[in-house]
């Protein structure tokens, strides 16, 4: 066969596939946005915080502007929108970090200014944060395509998976003033450099991540994998060279972690060396190392910590994270059960190799290991320390979660209704949970 007419031939296929995936998601975000504000008009909100924070509407271009912010002003985004307009008050806004913030003020500082004077600066941030998150949706979703054509090696395994992503359980969050779209981009742009052994840039976007989300610090193991611990590192190497691969490793973790401890320096500073209120006791993270800001405040005003979740009230939370627990537990059991030795031996020791790339074998592959360490890392974290039902939303930036979906759905029919079944479903039950202020958040 004639590897050039091939290659010719995938190239206007994937090009046609990125532009599909564009188009499904701008349309999922549109019909979302949609669904929320019409179940928002019909039903009374289980909570009126945005109604204290938006302006009245005097025109009807204030009113569709007061419409929109109100359905994606739910739970944190009140704490996003607070932090862009007024920056950081109170102790407790330190748990959400300030690159949303920064890039809503910008928006609303620079294209939207003129509409401040219509809607008002909080409606406006909103909607800023809206624009944002749905753009990076987009560019989370595409991207995903583009990473899972290079770790995956199956162009059809890739695309189904950046489709489920579209549609995704997390739906509304991706869409309202929240960090989970941005920080997909960002960790998936991260996964793709890494791939592409673009180490350095690799870190710049995990840099940003840190700035977004503290989970970000974690995808840093990534550039640590591919540098110094996955076997093809060091093909032609001498191990005389294990201090300066250690020390690059090192030194882009470094770089990729800048954005989480400046955010943590900030809050120091803020809150221990310049307090507001003198007056009140020092806070343990004044101590310094190793207390921070976020630890204490996610601790202190939202109880999280290890098994601290495990109460009989908390049952249906546990219930609202069942699917996506399931769902993980399977996909890590499917990967491991194939070659137990790889997992066992970070990938230094396989079974026989077969072909990965149809797609049915192509989410067995060797380039899924780092995934599958940091899906298992994540799961671990989400089931004993944080508040278990937001696995779904943090889940949205973990791309082997897609790849085994799709890995799934690829299978038959009947496993393909329960596996789309569930992530339209719950992502549109989610919508008019959440236009509404009900949980979960």
């Amino acid at each position: 066969m004639d590897t050039r007419s091939t290659g010719a031939k995938r190239v206007p296929l994937e090009r046609d596939r990125r532009w599909t995936v564009v188009k499904y998601a701008l349309l999922s975000r549109v019909a979302s946005l949609i669904l929320g504000i019409v179940s928002s008009a019909i039903v009374n909100d289980y909570d009126a915080s945005a109604q204290l924070v938006l302006a009245p509407a005097t025109t009807y271009l204030a009113q569709a502007l007061r419409s929109l912010a109100h359905v994606v002003l739910r739970w944190d985004a009140l704490y996003f929108v607070h932090i862009a307009g007024s920056g950081y008050v109170y102790e407790q806004e330190h748990a959400f970090f300030p690159l949303l913030p920064i890039f809503m003020r910008t928006l609303t500082q620079t294209v939207l200014r003129p509409l401040v004077a219509v809607g008002g600066e909080q409606a406006v941030l909103a909607v800023a944060g809206c624009i944002i998150s749905n753009a990076c949706f987009v560019a989370a979703a595409v991207t995903l395509y583009t990473l899972g054509q290079h770790t995956l090696r199956s162009e059809r395994l890739a695309y189904i998976a950046s489709l489920l992503f579209v549609f995704a359980p997390s739906n509304m969050f991706m869409s309202a003033v929240y960090t989970e779209s941005l920080f997909a981009w960002l960790v998936f742009s991260a996964m793709l450099c890494v791939t592409r052994q673009q180490h350095v840039a690799a870190s710049l976007w995990l840099c940003a991540s840190t700035l977004c989300r503290s989970n970000g610090v974690m995808y840093a193991g990534y550039l640590v994998w591919n540098v110094v611990v996955r076997r093809e590192a060091w093909i032609g190497k001498r191990w005389t060279h294990v201090t300066v691969k250690v020390a690059a490793a090192a030194g882009l973790v470094a770089v990729s972690a800048l954005g989480f401890v400046g955010f943590q320096i900030y809050g120091y500073w803020t809150h221990c060396l310049q307090p507001l209120y003198p007056e009140h006791p020092s806070r343990a993270y004044c101590d310094g190392f190793p207390a921070t800001v976020y630890g204490f405040v996610q601790a202190e005003y939202w109880d999280v910590g290890f098994l601290r979740y495990y109460t009989l009230s908390q049952i249906p939370n546990f219930l609202l994270a069942a699917p996506m627990i399931v769902l993980s537990i399977a996909g890590l059991y499917t990967y491991a059960a194939h070659d137990p030795v790889r997992l066992a031996t970070l990938g230094w020791k396989r079974r026989p190799s077969l072909d990965t790339t149809s797609l049915a074998t192509a989410f067995l592959g060797d380039r899924l290991l780092p995934h599958i360490y940091l899906w298992a890392l994540l799961l671990a974290v989400a089931t004993t320390t944080m508040h278990v039902q937001v696995i779904t939303r943090m889940f949205s930036a973990v791309p082997a979660v897609f790849w085994f979906a799709a890995h799934l759905a690829s299978k038959d029919r009947f496993t393909q209704c329960i596996v789309t079944g569930y992530f339209v479903g719950y992502g549109l039950v989610g919508v008019v949970l959440f236009s509404n202020f009900f949980p979960p958040a």
